[in-house]
């Protein structure tokens, strides 16, 4: 099988080499035919220089001077794949140990997704802080609006960062209209309106500690604002 790993990267110069070599070994282990696709989203650290270190002809690095958004910089990604299977998940590899089951199930649908919401899924975390506890809160809330609105059949969560799909001619036609962080949402709603086969996978997680959104950030309504912009996009 034929893959295009596209991984968007912001600010992640010390765990990017490392993950590389970590998703390299998993490639060559698998005996993927495998494309890597790194986006430097306009970090602010060192994380193209970090990049640039990597030598193969299998990794190509998408540069962008300035932060163009996560959604934004994926389309624009797309737009030059050859393969048609994609793998799409966040430089920090979250459920790696899962990939190997993604990539399996592509065999047989057109997407399979990362899915916390299942009932078969877990959330390991004993110990949950202010932020993880209002991360959740509010996940779960765009969630319901999301499956109220939209009818996903995903049990509300489109945000997971692991998921790979097929690409054809009528995906290539989309225009996609998200710049921040719910490409997702466009993602599975065109999977589901095409009648395509879709498979959820039930995991074990943790809420993670970080993430480039920030609570107390101007930045929070331009977000808020596309979200329910994309949704009343596909709605009508």
């Amino acid at each position: 099988m034929q893959i295009t790993f596209i991984i968007p990267c912001y600010n992640a110069k010390n765990i990017i080499i490392k993950n590389y070599e970590k998703l390299l070994k998993f490639i060559k282990r698998e005996k993927i035919k495998g494309k890597i696709i790194y986006i430097n989203d306009g970090s602010q650290d060192r994380t193209i220089e970090e990049l640039r270190k990597i030598k193969s002809k299998d990794v190509k690095i998408f540069d962008n001077k300035h932060n163009l958004g996560k959604s934004k910089s994926i389309v624009k990604v797309l737009k030059t794949v050859k393969t048609k299977n994609i793998v799409l998940i966040d430089c920090d590899l979250p459920y790696f140990k899962y990939l190997k089951t993604v990539i399996k199930n592509l065999n047989r649908y057109d997407l399979v997704s990362i899915n916390r919401k299942l009932k078969s899924s877990m959330n390991l975390d004993k110990n949950k802080n202010l932020y993880k506890i209002t991360r959740n809160l509010i996940s779960n809330f765009l969630g319901f609006l999301v499956e109220k609105k939209l009818k996903l059949n995903v049990n509300g969560d489109t945000q997971a960062g692991l998921k790979a799909f097929k690409i054809d001619s009528r995906f290539k036609k989309i225009h996609f209209i998200s710049k921040y962080y719910f490409l997702d949402i466009e993602l599975i709603n065109f999977y589901r309106q095409n009648n395509f086969k879709i498979k959820l996978i039930p995991v074990k997680f943790n809420i993670s500690d970080k993430s480039s959104i920030k609570f107390f950030s101007f930045k929070n309504f331009k977000i808020i604002f596309e979200f329910f912009k994309v949704l009343n996009r596909i709605k009508s």
